[in-house]
């Protein structure tokens, strides 16, 4: 007789069912999970089949399609690189044919047509230059460093200026030191801009409305601020002095500090407009806390501190900024005047006495479109004025007799100028050492390396053994006037840039000057000439070129069309050089190039890697599920 196992409860009929149906029901949930493991190949398709599984599988999601834009940011890095590569390749055969043409129209075989054609084949390889230099892929320019929207180059007036800036586009290719896909036009094409350094330092003077952010401070290290110890007398404060923000804020802050003891004390700006000057009935005395430079970097803390008597304290040193006021620079006289500014073959001059800021002043030279604009040093005491224009010859002169440009330390023929920049950095050859061949003896008269005939017939001999400057070279004419007793002075041009040369003497000849001994040193300071009147001045030796790829191609360009073999053969001289610094910028590319092929391979592995270790913890094992 059959019977209920004893184990089983007596459970209804209904929750047996359902209990039954459940059961079902996680069968048939199984069997559709293991089906659709088997379909995706996965063993994880849910958050919900594995969580722990699923927090890793993210990660390396994440971790593998990183590594997947990186690869595509190598392949896009080694194809612009390549480009770069093939484009300097080009310009250095550029360079090769260039230098062939200047060799070849040295010396005899050549005349001049041939000189005249062969100047309109660097025409034809000065255009392939541009375009080589504004060559892009997808929309990236390789040589605007990491301004690659626009081409780098343009032309303006008869030469070329480079708009990019930066020393190169760097993508993100996942590794620690970071690679430039392209190159600067420094870099590529040597330096493409040259700059007169202002010769003084203009020294602004202190206003109440000036930043502390735009001092040297006394130590030249900026101001850093903090709190101060403050002695009135014998009685201690101190002063915070976080919170200031101007020179004004300084100086009332330490006045009002001051005054809780000394009424009567005052804190200004000192006369002279850059130190803070103390006033009060007794000492004060201002220290910096234990490990801190405030009162320092103010110019504060000096020796004996304040005794009572107006005295100020030690200079501060403030920069020149864009709002820097031009009245604030004690060593130009006001209002400004006028400057002769010159480049690619344009002369402008440019008032500037309603000039009021050296940022209006920036604007007023950019204004001109000349390829010329100023920037404020990075020591912050000077105004620098930079030429732009590959090809062109700048020059700063004076207008009328005018100071401005000296004053400014900016005029690019002064007497500060040295012989060794004049000529594109050629200088001058001057004679000097001679020996007369027969008694083996110094022979000053050899040495002699222009002379100066005047308009009486009387002559003027001139050595300029020993000159540096332009300064040097006057101050050796006007010696020689002096031992000959002959009433001629040497001086630099009143209008424009040279050495203006006056002959006071009466007679009917001409004032000239000619080279003696075989000097060139009058033909290199552009004096040789001569004149009716009685002042000759020179040609301005001393413009400012970049010396650039495109300049040096231009120079020979005009040498051959003027029919100039001593330019023909300087040119020349520049393209070793020149081939010399793409050969270099190649190799840098090459090494970029090695790094991004290297980085692709560890890459690649590393991907193959990441995506392995994913498929173990998300995929399906077949034979398991079965």
């Amino acid at each position: 007789m059959s019977s209920i196992p004893s184990h089983l409860a007596r459970v209804p009929n209904n929750l047996a069912s359902k209990i039954i149906l459940q059961a079902l029901q996680r069968t048939q949930a199984s069997i559709l999970t293991n089906q659709i493991q088997l379909a995706t190949g996965r063993r994880v398709n849910h958050a919900s089949d594995d969580p722990l599984a699923t927090s890793v599988v993210s990660v390396l999601d994440d971790v593998v399609e990183r590594r997947g834009q990186w690869l595509r940011n190598l392949s896009h890095a080694d194809a612009v690189l390549n480009n770069v590569d093939a484009a300097l390749a080009d310009a250095t055969d550029l360079f090769i044919e260039a230098k062939g043409i200047a060799s070849s129209q040295v010396g005899v075989g050549s005349d001049t047509d041939t000189r005249r054609n062969q100047a309109a084949v660097i025409d034809s390889l000065l255009i392939e230059l541009f375009a080589t230099a504004n060559r892009d892929y997808q929309q990236v320019h390789f040589f605007g460093g990491s301004a690659t929207a626009r081409p780098p180059m343009e032309q303006l007036l008869s030469g070329y200026r480079y708009t990019g800036q930066g020393a190169g586009l760097a993508n993100d290719l996942g590794m620690l030191n970071p690679i430039n896909i392209t190159l600067s036009g420094e870099d590529a094409f040597g330096a493409l801009s040259a700059r007169v350094t202002g010769n003084f330092d203009l020294d602004p003077t202190l206003a109440i409305d000036t930043r502390l952010v735009d001092l040297n401070g006394a130590r030249g290290l900026g101001v850093t601020l903090g709190e101060v110890n403050i002695d009135v007398g014998g009685t201690l404060s101190t002063l915070d002095l976080s919170t200031a923000h101007t020179v004004g804020d300084v100086a009332a802050m330490l006045e009002a500090e001051i005054q809780l003891t000394d009424i009567t004390a005052t804190v200004v700006i000192s006369a002279g407009g850059n130190t803070f000057e103390i006033a009060g009935a007794g000492p004060v005395t201002i220290t910096d806390l234990t490990g801190a430079t405030t009162a320092a970097d103010l110019g504060l803390d000096i020796p004996g501190g304040f005794p009572g008597p107006a005295m100020g304290g030690n200079d501060i040193d403030a920069r020149i900024t864009d709002q820097t006021l031009v009245t604030s620079l004690p060593g130009l006289t006001q209002p400004l005047g006028t400057i002769r500014l010159s480049n690619g073959g344009q002369v402008r001059d440019l008032d500037l006495s309603t000039v009021t800021t050296v940022r209006e002043l920036r604007n007023a030279v950019e204004s001109l479109n000349l390829g010329i604009r100023v920037e404020i040093a990075d020591t912050g005491d000077r105004l620098n004025f930079i030429n732009e224009l590959s090809g062109g010859d700048m020059s700063v002169a004076e207008v009328a007799g005018g100071l401005t440009a000296t004053e400014l330390g900016v005029r690019t023929f002064a007497t500060w100028t040295r012989l060794d920049d004049l000529n594109d950095g050629r200088g001058i050859q001057i004679r000097s050492g001679s020996v007369d061949p027969i008694t083996g003896l110094p022979d000053p008269a050899a040495d002699i390396d222009f002379r100066i005939d005047l308009k009486d017939g009387s002559a003027l001999d001139v050595d300029l053994a020993g000159a540096q400057t332009i300064g040097d070279v006057l101050d050796a004419i006007t010696a020689a006037a002096a031992v000959a007793s002959l009433p001629v002075t040497a001086t630099l041009a009143a209008d424009g840039n040279g050495i203006t040369i006056t002959d006071a003497t009466v007679g009917t000849g001409d004032t000239s000057v000619t080279a003696q001994n075989g000097s060139f040193a009058a033909e290199d300071l552009g004096m040789v000439g001569s004149t009716g009147g009685a002042t000759l001045t020179s040609e301005d030796r001393a413009t400012v070129a970049v010396e650039s790829v495109f300049t040096h191609l231009l120079r020979l360009r005009d040498a051959l069309l003027t029919d100039d073999e001593r330019g023909i053969t300087l040119a020349a001289e520049k393209f070793d050089r020149d081939i010399s610094g793409l050969a270099e910028a190649r190799a840098n590319v090459g090494v970029r190039s090695r790094r991004v092929a290297t980085a692709v391979l560890r890459e690649e592995d590393l991907r193959i890697q990441d995506m392995a270790l994913r498929s173990q913890v998300q995929d399906l094992d077949y034979t398991e599920a079965s």
